[in-house]
């Protein structure tokens, strides 16, 4: 039990930082924790560092009037919001807090993203903006108020889900505890003393008994090479144990279970986050699916209606997520694919080396489309694809000629 709860808090962190997250910023000492605890804590954090996991392998793609671009924004999204943070860290804060506490703010200042620590929305009137004051970043108040149009605010759409799974684990938190009890008083030592004559009530004896009982015993039954000093008259009967030991099992089928719910409140199918090998490919799509892509979403609406503006969006100047890049490519089964895209003119070269994790080609000829017809370039067969005339003749009669 003691090498599954160090894995853990590894897991989870640091361990103040971790009882800190896990009773609301209330700091606690280990033996004030409850152990089952521990496991709610690794169903959340599992799906949390799944879902930012997941979202960090992505890309966003940024376009200026449709065409794809890499410039300042590319940057600022991808690879360091801000010179404390890059984005794997930044990212994976945003997601815990949305989790966490079910919102999260992000502060623009000086060209760079912040996530605030706390702070205080100010509901106004349906006509005016929100603001958002007493914001705090690594420890620091602003007493600066921040308008809705200056912030990136994320709320998810449900009811928070982190005290529904308090509420639904409640009982399996009991039914948990019970199954460890049971499991280890199957493995335990138990015995019957026997004593010549009465036990004494009073005086040096009954501490010496008090003694044996509650210190020497305990020392003996749980060290691995013991020897116990029996007084006159004193017999310990050690009871013969189970054939047939209790199983862990049954804990493990709980713990399972406590995971699926949590999978479940967001979206995600519980064999991708234990880490089953079954049915993967399915598992992968289905996660992807129902449970990065409305994160994805979320985060691209709400910097596309705050940082592009409609002017900008209405002309197709944009980001968006490319959720494609969480899963694996397998070269093989791509290559069909790229092909059609290819021969169909919706991929140039570069784009297919792109969708494959290859790096960009520095050639024109790379950039190009082409089409089926002999995978010439489409601009060169675009009077046989309109079906212009050609000599005083339609394309279809000179090459019936």
């Amino acid at each position: 039990m003691g090498l599954v709860m160090d894995w853990i808090k590894g897991r989870l962190g640091r361990e103040e930082n971790f009882h800190s997250d896990i009773m609301g910023g209330k700091w606690v000492g280990t033996t004030d924790l409850p152990v089952e605890i521990y496991y709610k804590e690794l169903a959340i954090q599992s799906c949390t560092s799944f879902i930012a996991n997941a979202l960090v392998m992505s890309e966003f793609q940024t376009f200026k009037e449709g065409k794809e671009v890499k410039e300042e924004n590319y940057y600022l999204f991808n690879v360091e919001p801000n010179r404390n943070q890059n984005a794997v860290e930044f990212w994976h804060e945003v997601i815990s807090k949305l989790i966490y506490e079910n919102e999260c703010l992000v502060v623009q200042m000086d060209d760079q993203l912040f996530v605030a620590e706390s702070f205080q929305a100010n509901d106004q009137k349906v006509t005016l903006q929100k603001t958002y004051q007493n914001v705090s970043i690594n420890g620091i108040s602003f007493n600066k108020i921040f308008l809705e149009e200056d912030v990136f605010y994320f709320r998810l759409k449900d009811k928070h889900i982190k005290r529904l799974i308090d509420g639904l684990y409640s009982d399996y938190g009991r039914l948990i505890a019970s199954a460890k009890q049971v499991y280890e008083k199957a493995g335990g030592i138990k015995g019957t003393l026997e004593i010549e004559g009465m036990i004494p009530i009073d005086g040096p004896q009954r501490e010496a008994y008090e003694d044996l009982v509650d210190n020497q015993f305990k020392k003996y039954l749980n060290a691995v090479n013991a020897i116990l000093p029996l007084s006159k008259g004193m017999k310990f009967n050690e009871r013969q144990k189970n054939a047939t030991k209790q199983d862990s099992r049954d804990i493990r089928q709980l713990i399972n279970d406590v995971i699926d719910f949590s999978c479940a409140a967001f979206h995600l199918p519980g064999g991708v986050v234990r880490g089953d090998v079954v049915g993967v490919a399915e598992l992968t799509d289905n996660a992807i699916t129902f449970g990065i892509k409305p994160f994805a979403c979320l985060i691209t609406a709400e910097v596309n209606r705050k940082y592009y503006g409609k002017q900008n969006y209405m002309n197709r100047t944009f980001i968006q997520m490319d959720v494609k890049r969480i899963k694996d490519v397998d070269i093989e089964k791509m290559a069909k694919t790229a092909e059609i895209l290819f021969r169909c003119g919706v991929h140039s070269t570069n784009e297919n080396r792109e969708m494959i994790g290859k790096g960009y080609l520095p050639e024109d000829w790379a950039n190009q489309y082409y089409i089926t017809k002999n995978y010439s370039e489409i601009q060169e067969n675009e009077t046989d694809l309109k079906g212009g005339e050609k000599n005083g003749k339609t394309n279809d009669e000179s090459r019936d000629s």
